[in-house]
């Protein structure tokens, strides 16, 4: 999540044209059974219809993610017929209905106020447009079969577009529409309607679909689209592509802070999103100066990782915000590594005597989240250098990422970090991730990277600045980790 660092001279050829082509669809394949729910809007953003069809037999219950959705819920009732259903907290129970039924409810979002909002996607507007938690408004089936879907169809008003993490597909009326999917129900997600346009922007193997929300002063979105595809294309450094063939980005105008990106995050309901909430002021220089696209965008290179060990999560994002950077460019190999020696430090210096695993559930209070993360970061370095160092350079925390990616980024679950680590050890041949998870989830001491620095010829100078020396044993995969070719200076940049 969220915040501030370094600039990028790469650039895309070509890309402002491509990122302002309109949306492509993806052909849906027909399940046995498709769900249709036509969803439409007031013209002011302030209420959500819904008719919700069924094929075949009827869920005999209905349920929404969020615990808010049963107070913004004015009626819900059975279509051609008397009968009405009350909810009971986050459940809709509908008994028995004939099959092929429908149901028709209504949502009033116009004095709404979050009060059990998780994943940071408060439902609000931003000027004309609407920002809303899908779990408020959005009654499903718990759970759907594997031959069973649900297809969301839009039915807006002129002028009104959404932006949705559901897999978009075409439809002969030219309405929007999206296929739901099997990611489970009670991940958070969110969808923007308002008065923009959903652009394409291509990465490495992939697309970003990016909505833009509306803002005074007005958001520069050419320039905003490029740096997000800038963003895009330094992770996709890592193996080639990008790790996920599809993302919905949400950029929200208006955040305050002095940073360009004060508060963003990642979410996987219905597919992975990335929302920026940017303070539109500042310079697209600064913009790319900043590491929080990078970090985010960079969650994606693992599953979804259950909030118990965000350790894991955040400290992958945070040692390759610095890596990746590096190896586009975007910041010297010295640079990248005296921000992971300063973020390693601040670290060090939160939560002494408390072990990892409480510290991460502790995470956002007393400062503990910068354990958590560097931390985190720490255990990725000492994971990249082992397995370089025990395979000869030929794995790395790179290929075990790679292989993770072809077998295991299913949207379906959650993972907990001792079985992931288990998987990528699995997939290694190697040992490597179940020593660090024995040696410093359940520690209250922070890794000791002593050896590690001396092995790669990091050193402090007389002001506490890293260095790098040329006569390190492990200078080559130092340089490696940084993308800097071995003949380049230490303290050089990147070739």
């Amino acid at each position: 999540m969220s915040a501030f660092a370094a600039r990028l001279p790469l650039r895309l050829p070509h890309l402002a044209f491509l990122l302002l082509t309109p949306l492509g669809q993806a052909e849906a394949t027909e399940p046995a059974r498709l769900h249709v729910y036509t969803v439409s809007t007031d013209a002011e953003l302030t209420g959500i219809q819904v008719r919700a069809c069924f094929t075949g037999k009827p869920p005999r219950r209905l349920v929404a993610e969020s615990l808010d959705a049963s107070t913004v819920l004015e009626h819900i009732g059975l279509e051609g017929g008397r009968k009405s259903f009350e909810p009971n907290g986050t459940e809709l129970r509908l008994g028995t209905l004939p099959d092929d039924a429908c149901l028709g409810y209504h949502v009033d979002l116009g004095g709404y106020e979050a009060r059990h909002a998780r994943g940071g996607s408060p439902t609000r507007h931003v000027g004309s447009d609407l920002i809303t938690d899908v779990g408020v408004w959005f009654w499903r089936p718990d759970t759907l079969a594997e031959d069973e879907d649900i297809e969301v169809v839009f039915d807006l008003p002129a002028g009104v577009s959404v932006s949705a993490p559901w897999t978009p597909i075409a439809r002969a009326d030219g309405r929007p529409a999206y296929r739901v999917g099997p990611t489970p129900y009670d991940w958070p997600a969110a969808i923007a309607f308002g008065h923009f346009s959903e652009h394409l922007v291509p990465v490495p193997a992939g697309r970003l679909r990016v909505a833009i929300l509306d803002s005074r002063p007005r958001v520069n979105e050419a320039e905003l689209l490029d740096w997000l595809g800038r963003a895009a294309a330094t992770v996709a450094t890592l193996y080639g592509r990008f790790p996920v063939p599809e993302a919905q980005v949400l950029v929200v105008p208006g955040a305050q802070g002095n940073e360009p990106v004060p508060w963003a995050y990642v979410l996987r309901g219905g597919g992975p999103a990335a929302h920026f909430f940017v303070n539109q002021r500042h310079s697209i220089e600064q913009f790319d100066a900043d590491w929080t696209a990078v970090h985010e965008l960079s969650h994606l290179l693992l599953p979804y990782v259950q909030s118990e060990d965000a350790w894991l999560s955040e400290g992958t994002a945070s040692y390759y915000q610095n890596v990746l950077r590096a190896r586009a460019g975007r910041i010297s190999a010295r640079e990248a590594w005296a921000q992971l020696h300063a973020g390693f430090t601040r670290g060090r210096d939160v939560m002494r005597g408390v072990t990892l695993a409480d510290a991460t559930e502790r995470m956002y209070r007393g400062g503990a989240f910068q354990r958590v993360y560097w931390e985190g970061a720490a255990i990725m370095l000492l994971a990249d250098e082992r397995l370089r160092e025990r395979s000869g350079g030929r794995q790395s925390l790179d290929t075990a990422l790679e292989a993770l990616q072809t077998c295991c980024l299913s949207a379906q679950r959650a993972w907990r970090a001792r079985e992931l680590f288990e998987k990528l050890d699995q997939l290694t041949g190697m040992g490597v991730f179940a020593e660090l998870y024995e040696q410093h989830v359940g520690s209250a001491q922070f890794p000791g990277l002593n050896e590690v620095y001396r092995r790669l010829g990091l050193v402090l100078d007389a002001d506490g600045r890293i260095a790098l020396t040329d006569d390190a044993p492990e200078r080559p995969y130092r340089d490696a980790i940084m993308g800097v070719h071995s003949s380049a200076p230490a303290d050089g940049g990147h070739n």
